[in-house]
């Protein structure tokens, strides 16, 4: 397992250095669209496997949100492609739905699994896009945060195997530990400085610290949540797409929230800088 998963780095990361930073633009969107429509069709078949219709809907549904991130730079352009999507999935599962009350209540349970699998990927995925496009440091913004996660999914893995004895979130994901949970916290903190003083430049020393020990936390809160999801549906991995990982929702789940809180941070601690 280990040396599969150190295999799939050595091609992922050279792959990603490049699509980052020397790649066009376009090029990157499409990477982001693909691995979000990929994550929406394993959301759909883990929650949705019985309704092959609901399934479509998390998908066309959560790739119409996630064009509206990628290729419309007006705010309300965007929030009005969420809102008909939204609105759209609502009607579509409540519609359908019988007069008696164990078949509506169903169809609401079906509308908010279709509602987070759109949000979930739809929406949190394309802000990839969105810091890559970041006028100042944007390819150096994704790079630090992929850096952050990665070395905290490194550092979890190897601490945790080393020094872990207390269990984390037993009830979640039984295999994580204490231990781990600090070793990652301490990876992102190291690499994350390291990136900053580096690549990015953008940040004061104490300030990369700060802003990395949060991605990591939003990253190991991520990872809990989807872990949370699997257990729900009783899936060990979202698919076999990537050797020694699972598939591209065990990868995106740690960098879901951190690319988000990246962004608006980048946006707002700047003066806005990178608003539409």
């Amino acid at each position: 397992m280990l040396r599969t998963r150190l295999m799939s780095a050595a091609v992922a990361i050279p792959f990603l250095a490049w699509t980052i930073f020397l790649g066009p633009l376009w090029f990157f969107n499409l990477v982001v669209l693909f691995f979000t429509f990929v994550a929406l069709r394993e959301f759909a078949a883990m929650a949705l496997e019985e309704h092959q219709g609901a399934a479509t809907m998390v998908t066309a549904g959560g790739m119409t949100i996630a064009l509206a991130m990628g290729l419309m730079r007006s705010p309300a352009a965007v929030s009005a492609g969420i809102v008909l999507c939204l609105a759209g999935v609502l009607l579509g599962t409540l519609a359908t739905a019988r007069r008696d009350d164990t078949d509506m209540r169903s169809r609401v349970d079906m509308a908010g699994q279709i509602l987070l699998g759109c949000l979930y990927g739809g929406l949190l995925l394309p802000h990839f896009i969105s810091v890559r496009d970041l006028p100042d440091h944007g390819p150096q913004w994704v790079f630090f945060v992929l850096g952050c996660v990665m070395a905290g999914d490194a550092g979890g893995y190897f601490g945790g195997r080393a020094l872990g004895r207390r269990p984390l979130a037993p009830s979640i994901s039984p295999n994580k530990t204490v231990e781990g949970a600090l070793a990652s916290f301490a990876a992102s903190l190291a690499v994350g400085a390291g990136i900053n003083a580096m690549v990015l430049k953008a940040l004061g020393p104490l300030e990369a610290v700060a802003v990395a020990g949060v991605v990591n936390v939003l990253a190991q809160t991520g990872d809990l949540l989807e872990s949370m999801v699997k257990r729900a549906y009783g899936a060990k991995d979202s698919c076999w797409l990537i050797p020694g990982h699972g598939g591209v929702l065990d990868r995106t789940d740690s960098l879901v929230l951190p690319i988000v809180f990246v962004y608006y941070y980048a946006i707002l601690s700047r003066g806005g800088l990178g608003l539409p």
